[in-house]
This record gives structure tokens, C-alpha cells and sequence, in this order.
């Protein structure tokens, strides 16, 4: 396991696809503060995520040499970064190899386990994981528990905010049992906005003393549940907007514009070709179990949903799809359903 202690020269005038050339993949840098107490701030699991180094990039400039927390800098997949890829073919996705539920055994998920243990020691006060989406998506913040601080945390980024318990394996997910965690989503990669709200987000996060009572979050602050996972099965050739000779399966054009908007019972996501009729979609719940039917059916050709019902990070990305899946479906937190830690402040 590789920490540094300083930042090597020259290294913040790098852009991301130019960072393998002094990090390796699994990087750690450790920047001592005023407080002692770290920052874990993830970059880079998915290699063409490049906002968050982006935004650190500035932040970073503007605290040299004084710092008011210290901070340690977990560098993921540099080799994919230098490529502007999601991932090499034949790698595992890392944002998956956390220590979780199941035990992963390979050398990402060995160094990964390696890096829980060495950070989990030095009590970190917060973590976060920093990624871009490939559709269009609003700004939104993951968390992974419904307790205060977890809430406070995801606040301090948007007012948007998902609960979700799986995938299993990833970065928040093994952290949130030792300190509060979140996954900030920026948008799509590039976009100004989504670099100015993290920056904004890292200004405010590193002057908290602690993260019990964040001013303007409200005990109505809604959450929105992520309950299941939408794929393309793997032996269905699927293509976007338009048909190829090999497609079977047609995926509605702009079919993102879709997220985070409630969908009425009866919304194509796409049609299948002439002559086929499986279903090409799999929905699985956060327990892995086919609940395909209870959402999806098929009409004249058209794969349509059966029920109301919220997508989130539905991606126009064939590449992304195969990799990891479709979209998300989500719904809000009925009141009766939140702990009462959520309803209520700390003292």
C-alpha cells in the first residue's frame, strides 16, 4: 500500500489522464491539517469520472500549506483515467471490490481491504466518493445509512438525495460503518456546474467542526429510496434510438431525460425488433431477487412500464450499460418508514 505525505510536484498541474505518470492505481495521500482528524475524499474508481480531481484541483490550490482539516486522497483507477475509460477491459469495476456482504477474492478487492483497515485507524471524520454519471441526471448526493450525520453530509451537496443498500462492494458502503459517508454524483463529466457545487461542497465540509447540525437542513429533508436495479440481459444485442442488423432490442432515444422524473404507468424504455418477443430487461431487487414482471411488460413491441414509478441514472452509454446496467428505480421515504434517528436532531 502506497501514502504519501506530501503532494508530489507538479502533480496538481496534471490533468486526470496524466496522473499515471506519478501515482499508481491505489494511491493514498495523507495532507496534514489544522484538525487532525481526516477527510477521506475518494477519486477516480471509474477512470472517465474526472470531476472530482478537477475540483480538487482548485480546492487544493487554495489551501496550500494551511489546510484546516487534514485529508487523505484515495487515487483509483489511474490506468483507466489515462485512457478516459470507465474501466480496462479485464479489470474488475473497483467501485465494486469494497469490503461487503460478499467476499471478493481478487487483488483489487485485496489492496481495497488493505485500505479500509489503514484508513478506518485513523478515524476519519468523514468520506467521500466522488463520480460523474453518463446521462442526464440532476446533482445528487448516495448514502448508504439514515442517520443524522449521514443526512447532514449528503445536504452539504444537494438537496437531492438517494438511500440505497446496494450494489454490494462499494467505497461508501465500506465506510459507513465507521464514519459518515456519501456519494456525490457532479454530472455529466466536464460540466462547469457540477465542478463549481463540488468545489462549493468542499469549501463548506472542511470548516465543520463536526456534522450533528448543519445549518438549513430541515427535518422534511425528503429522501428517495433506490429499491431495485434495471439491466439488459447479457445474450439480448441492444442498440440506442435507432435499429442495427444484429439488434433485438431498441432503446427509446433520450430515454434520460426520463431521470429522476415519476414515469406513468404505460412509458416505453424502448421496443423490440420485428420477431422477437423476450423480454430483454431484468430487474432485480436490493437482494438480487427477478421482480421483472412487477415493472416491466411488453405491448405491440414496446417493453413498457406496468406501474408508476422514478429511474434514476438511466445512461445513452452502450458501453456503460454492459459494464454495470441501465438505470436505477427509485421511490420516496414514506414517512412511516424513516427511523426516528432521521426525524429527529442530535443533540
Amino acid at each position: 500500500m502506497n501514502i504519501l505525505t506530501k503532494l508530489p510536484d507538479g502533480l496538481l498541474n496534471l490533468k486526470a489522464n496524466e496522473l499515471h505518470q506519478m501515482l499508481n492505481d491505489h494511491t493514498l495521500i495523507h495532507l496534514q491539517g489544522i484538525i487532525d482528524r481526516p477527510l477521506f475524499i475518494s477519486l477516480l474508481q471509474h477512470g472517465n469520472e474526472t470531476t472530482g480531481w478537477e475540483a480538487l484541483k482548485v480546492f487544493l490550490n487554495n489551501y496550500i500549506g494551511k489546510l484546516p482539516r487534514s485529508l487523505i486522497i484515495y487515487f483509483g483507477n489511474l490506468e483507466a483515467a489515462r485512457y478516459n475509460l470507465r474501466l480496462l477491459d479485464g479489470q474488475p469495476d473497483f467501485n465494486r471490490c469494497w469490503p461487503g456482504q460478499y467476499q471478493i477474492k481478487n487483488e483489487t478487492a485485496m489492496q481495497l481491504a488493505k485500505i479500509t483497515q489503514a484508513v478506518q485507524s485513523m478515524n476519519p471524520f468523514a468520506s467521500i466518493d466522488i463520480h460523474n454519471n453518463t446521462g442526464r441526471n440532476p446533482h445528487y448526493a448516495g448514502i448508504n445509512k439514515l442517520t443524522p450525520q449521514f443526512i447532514n453530509l449528503a445536504s452539504l451537496f444537494s438537496d437531492t438525495i438517494i438511500h440505497f443498500t446496494s450494489p454490494d462492494g462499494i467505497q461508501s458502503g465500506a465506510f459507513a460503518s465507521f464514519c459518515p459517508s456519501v456519494t456525490i454524483e457532479c454530472g455529466m463529466t466536464g460540466t462547469a456546474d457540477g465542478l463549481e457545487q463540488t468545489i462549493t461542497f468542499l469549501n463548506n465540509l472542511i470548516h465543520l467542526p463536526n456534522l450533528n447540525d448543519v445549518p438549513g437542513v430541515a427535518e422534511h429533508q425528503e429522501v428517495l429510496n433506490i429499491f431495485s436495479t434495471v439491466k439488459i440481459k447479457p445474450d439480448i444485442p441492444f442498440t440506442i434510438a435507432e435499429e442495427t442488423p444484429n439488434a433485438q432490442f431498441v432503446i427509446e432515444k433520450d430515454l434520460d431525460r426520463h431521470n429522476f422524473h415519476m414515469l406513468p404507468k404505460g412509458t416505453p424504455f424502448g421496443y423490440l425488433v420485428q420477431g422477437y418477443q423476450e423480454m430483454p430487461l431484468i430487474v432485480t431487487d436490493q437482494i438480487g431477487q427477478d421482480i421483472t414482471d412487477h415493472y416491466f411488460d411488453i405491448q405491440n413491441q414496446s417493453v413498457i412500464l406496468k406501474q408508476n414509478v422514478m429511474p434514476a441514472m438511466i445512461t445513452q452509454s452502450e458501453r456503460a450499460i454492459k459494464l454495470d446496467c441501465l438505470c436505477y428505480l427509485m421511490r420516496p421515504f414514506k414517512r412511516e418508514h424513516k427511523s426516528e434517528q432521521f426525524l429527529r436532531k442530535t443533540s
